[in-house]
């Protein structure tokens, strides 16, 4: 879902002969990611090794039925703004998106068939950011062309919640 405002067609901005054109906006939306991996969520059975000349099966994956879809819900705020007849412009945009049910192979508290880890909908994160946008139109009515565009961005990633309530490690 988005909206927007084109807040600089309203009377009341009509006064303001710099602003060439503003406009807020914001979005909401909520995806889904399925499994990489088929059949993540059945016990998957594999040949296991020989034992006097029989060879057995053996589960290669452990079952979690409880899986589901990693979720996550995204929001984005935004401003644009262009002065002096587009000569100006500056975009300024701030976005905020969680993932919850996050996949994580997590510890058996024993082994189960020589398994000592689950696939489990173990974590959550968050991912936060600003950007800003600038572009400056130098010469654009010679017969030589220049614009300039500055940007710039910065992005925060938080470990919001585990299974355990601990920090994870990689493997």
């Amino acid at each position: 879902v988005a909206l927007g405002w084109n807040f600089s067609d309203e009377v009341f901005m009509k006064n303001f002969w710099w602003l060439s054109h503003g406009k807020i906006r914001g979005s909401w939306g909520t995806s889904g990611q399925t499994f990489l991996d088929p059949y993540l969520a059945q016990g998957v059975v594999g040949i296991g090794s020989s034992f006097l000349g029989v060879t057995g099966m053996v589960p290669s994956q452990m079952e979690n039925r409880g899986l589901t879809w990693e979720k996550s819900d995204q929001y984005d705020l935004g401003l644009d703004v262009d002065l002096f007849d587009f000569r100006l412009k500056f975009k300024l945009d701030y976005y905020y998106k969680y993932t919850k049910s996050l996949l994580w192979q997590t510890k058996l508290p024993g082994t189960v068939y020589f398994h000592d880890e689950q696939w489990e909908n173990a974590l959550e994160i968050s991912n936060e950011g600003l950007e800003i946008e600038a572009q400056f139109d130098i010469l654009r009515e010679t017969a030589v062309k220049w614009r300039m565009r500055v940007n710039a961005s910065r992005n925060w990633n938080r470990l919001e919640k585990t299974d355990s309530g601990m920090d994870v490690s990689e493997k």
